[in-house]
């Protein structure tokens, strides 16, 4: 009896021993973790200030609650909570991330594990919970999950491995590029691409720069299954996993074809704009200088009508003075035939003694009568002379007025051209500008 008792202490001992690393994790968890215990229908036996606080409830409160009252009310009446303590009820454990009701009604997010716990004899006697509080981190979750649906409605998606082998792609994008993903998974990104880049040393550089972490994004061709040249605006993402390591690469895109095509007609229209507009400004340079040089020779006529017109002015006067002098012979010729006429009579008279007189008297009246013919012809045609000078004084003042006319006109034009260039030059500028930021 004595030796039987001995042997009871001994392995009550050594029981004691063994659990007490066992109670110190308990212990342990019971401080740092948010526990509870749960009878096998499903009412709480105990619960520790983490599980309480977490769900919003004193300590002394909690206790006796049915499971049920910490889910919704929907979730609790349905087939899955009763098939989730059958679960337990059979001694399986269940893990994962719970939705539960604080007692203010707010929703709470619990990685949990429940685990049932065996009496002495083997009979599943209770079920403990151990969670911990993942709210944040599933409100997060669902933010993203989102915001990839809304990315997934509105845009293309295509994923990728590190070495550009298709995973898998959205239907927006299946259908951008005219493709059913049995079509694509598992091929290289290089089939989207026209095969001169594809094949160059830049197409190249651009993987392995994804697959060193770096991002891209801007304006790329592609081309879908029947040939086409689609336009997409796009960003290709490298994906790290849970270490850190980049594993996929995700490409968002949305179709720009039509801006793209709009753009290349609107440089073109710039293009051909500015070769107009460059030519208009030459061709008004140009007739800016032939303008200059017409003016000038328009000023240099100006003058020389002007000379001309003084010079022919001066011929007027000249042969007026010429004309006086006409008249002036003429008198002389006029009174020496007088004289010769009065020197024959009297040399009649005289008889044969004044002969040789009359003679010379005639000769000098013959000659007087020539001279005063040739001063009337003189005077005729000096008069004719003096009609045409007036004439072309006339006409000459005329011109010069017309050259002096011609000259300002010519004057106007030239600054109008001067205007007509330095408008041309700026639409070139502004041309210029723009084609330059189409290409921009």
């Amino acid at each position: 009896m004595f030796n039987s008792s001995r042997k009871c202490e001994a392995r009550i001992e050594a029981l004691t021993r063994e659990m007490q690393p066992l109670r110190a994790l308990h212990d342990a968890m019971k401080r740092s973790t948010a526990m509870a215990e749960f009878s096998m229908d499903g009412s709480v036996i105990d619960s520790n200030e983490k599980f309480s606080r977490l769900l919003g409830y004193p300590d002394n409160e909690i206790k006796g609650m049915h499971h049920g009252a910490l889910c919704g009310q929907e979730y609790a009446q349905s087939r899955e909570y009763a098939d989730f303590w059958s679960r337990l009820r059979s001694g399986e454990s269940i893990e994962g991330r719970f939705m539960r009701r604080k007692k203010n009604g707010d929703t709470v997010w619990l990685e949990a594990t429940y685990f049932p716990v065996s009496d002495e004899s083997g009979k599943l006697s209770k079920v403990i919970k151990i969670a911990s509080d993942v709210t944040a981190q599933v409100a997060a979750a669902e933010q993203d999950r989102n915001l990839i649906t809304a990315l997934d409605r509105s845009l293309a998606v295509i994923e990728f491995d590190l070495q550009g082998n298709v995973i898998t792609a959205n239907e927006n994008f299946l259908n951008l590029l005219g493709y059913r993903l049995e079509e694509i998974r598992g091929r290289m990104h290089r089939m989207f691409c026209r095969p001169e880049y594809a094949s160059s040393q830049e197409y190249g550089q651009f993987w392995e720069r994804l697959r060193q972490g770096e991002f891209f994004g801007g304006q790329y061709e592609r081309i879908t299954r029947d040939g086409r040249s689609v336009w997409l605006e796009a960003t290709y993402n490298p994906v790290r996993d849970e270490g850190g390591k980049i594993f996929r690469v995700i490409k968002f895109a949305s179709d720009i074809t039509q801006r793209v095509l709009q753009q290349q007609a609107e440089s073109e229209s710039a293009r051909i704009a500015y070769g107009v507009a460059l030519e208009t400004e030459q061709g008004s340079s140009e007739g800016e200088r032939i303008i200059l040089q017409a003016t000038d020779k328009m000023r240099t006529l100006s003058g020389q009508v002007r000379t001309s017109s003084e010079q022919v002015r001066e011929l007027g006067a000249q042969t007026s003075k010429i004309t006086s002098i006409v008249n002036t012979i003429k008198e002389i010729a006029d009174q020496t035939n007088l004289l010769a006429l009065n020197a024959a009579i009297e040399a009649a008279r005289a008889g044969e003694s004044g002969r040789g007189f009359a003679v010379v008297a005639d000769e000098v009246r013959k000659l007087a009568e020539r001279t005063s013919g040739s001063t009337q012809e003189i005077s005729a045609m000096i008069a004719r002379i003096q009609t045409e000078s007036q004439a072309v004084t006339e006409s000459m003042e005329n011109s010069l007025s017309e050259v002096e006319e011609g000259v300002h006109l010519a004057n106007g034009v030239g600054v109008a051209i001067q205007q007509i260039r330095a408008g041309a030059r700026k639409v070139v500028d502004v041309v210029q500008q723009f084609s330059s930021a189409l290409k921009g």
